[in-house]
């Protein structure tokens, strides 16, 4: 939704405050007020709004200071306050997750899709998932979906995808406002960045890239045929950098030519065997690793987190790392940057698609946010919990 200036100020001081608590648990009032240099007053105002709404609770007393005094309450995220749907969809299957305030899994389901096209299948999906989320008995606060393609987020619009066969599909208007808690959309790639950094939050990461790596069978609605596919997302100075075309992190093998099929110089056979043959699969490993040494010199990363399903492979994927003498491993050392295999598997777009919203909900709107498609509003939040905790009381007799 558009805001006012009024109403994004309070908008900000209340993500400020929130968004402090998130990352870290157990502070105080004072610790709070002294990190984001506000008035005490200001501050104790704030967390009296957040705990009348459920969303923040006093938890334990903490360790009188050197100067003595009372001893200062601890404040905590309410994990009760709510919980987010994360969705990842493909053109034959789904994956979803719902996850609590902190990004906790509470339930996973895959399955397959019956609907090829994306807003069915949105609808579809979200439809069998409501008596799982209607099961943990929290409020719903969000929805977020990953996909395949150039999607833009701040409008939530799906710009190109070949899976889906969309082009420049106005989702937020046609299917998202239909809904009654905020739908939001991303690449399946930027996704896994969206994950990471809710995962590392404190101290939040800053720079780093994620390379998600899935195999894909044969598709019948575009021809594609089997292989793997490779998408990438950047993370610069703690923020997911899109491009101005939102198309960052296409990934593209230095092998390939124009007239191929895929995103590599190997051939349809290769790829066709590429789930059954190790050696054909180390050839993709090679490929992969060094398409991303220039990336990694040039971008100078943390970490570069690896997705997907490449780590249901991690010792041979670990193998080629090491035995390439002037691979990217080399340059990795060079800049001090660290490999990591992710751990959450098959899952790790649909529980990275809830951490986007739980990203924009924990955030500090910037000025430039007023010209999205949709604006996590604090006041739209209080009302989803209140009216899901009423829902939830026994009726009076």
């Amino acid at each position: 939704m558009r805001i006012n200036n009024n109403n994004f100020q309070r908008n900000a001081n209340i993500s400020m405050v929130a968004q402090t608590i998130w990352r870290k648990p157990g502070i105080s009032r004072i610790e709070i007020a002294r990190e984001l240099k506000l008035y005490r007053s200001t501050v104790t105002n704030i967390i009296q709004t957040l705990i009348d709404a459920q969303v923040v609770y006093e938890a334990e007393e903490g360790e009188v200071t050197s100067q003595g005094g009372r001893r200062p309450i601890l404040l905590r995220i309410n994990e009760h306050m709510g919980c987010v749907l994360g969705l990842e969809l493909q053109i034959d299957r789904f994956r979803a997750v719902v996850v609590d305030v902190y990004g906790t899994t509470l339930h996973q389901i895959e399955g397959p899709v019956q609907n090829k096209d994306f807003p069915l299948a949105f609808s579809e999906v979200v439809e069998r998932m409501r008596p799982v989320v209607e099961s943990t008995r929290l409020p719903l606060l969000g929805i977020c979906a990953g996909l395949p393609g150039i999607v833009n987020p701040d409008e939530c619009i799906i710009l190109k995808s070949d899976p889906f066969k969309l082009e420049n599909y106005h989702f937020g208007k046609e299917v998202g406002c239909t809904y009654p808690v905020p739908v939001l959309i991303e690449n399946d790639a930027n996704c896994c960045a969206w994950e990471a950094l809710a995962r590392y939050r404190d101290p939040p990461l800053q720079d780093f890239l994620c390379v998600l790596i899935e195999h894909h069978g044969y598709n019948t609605t575009t021809g594609l045929g089997p292989g793997m596919g490779v998408g990438m997302a950047l993370v610069l100075g703690g923020k997911l950098h899109y491009g101005k075309r939102y198309a960052a992190g296409e990934f593209t093998s230095v092998l390939w030519r124009p007239g191929d099929g895929s995103q590599f110089g190997m051939n349809f056979q290769e790829m066709a065997r590429i789930q059954q043959d190790d050696g054909v699969y180390k050839t993709f490993i090679a490929e992969l690793f060094e398409s991303l040494k220039p990336v990694v010199s040039v971008f100078d990363p943390e970490t570069m987190f690896l997705h997907g399903d490449i780590c249901t492979r991690q010792d041979l994927v670990q193998t080629v790392y090491d035995e390439q003498l002037d691979g990217l491993k080399k340059v990795m050392d060079r800049v001090d940057c660290r490999l990591e295999f992710s751990s959450g598997g098959r899952m790790d777009v649909a529980h990275g698609a809830a951490s986007m919203f739980l990203g924009k909900l924990f955030s500090v709107p910037e000025l430039s946010d007023v010209r999205g498609y949709l604006r996590i509003d604090w006041d739209d939040v209080f009302t989803l919990i209140a009216q899901g905790h009423t829902r939830k009381e026994p009726s009076k007799q």
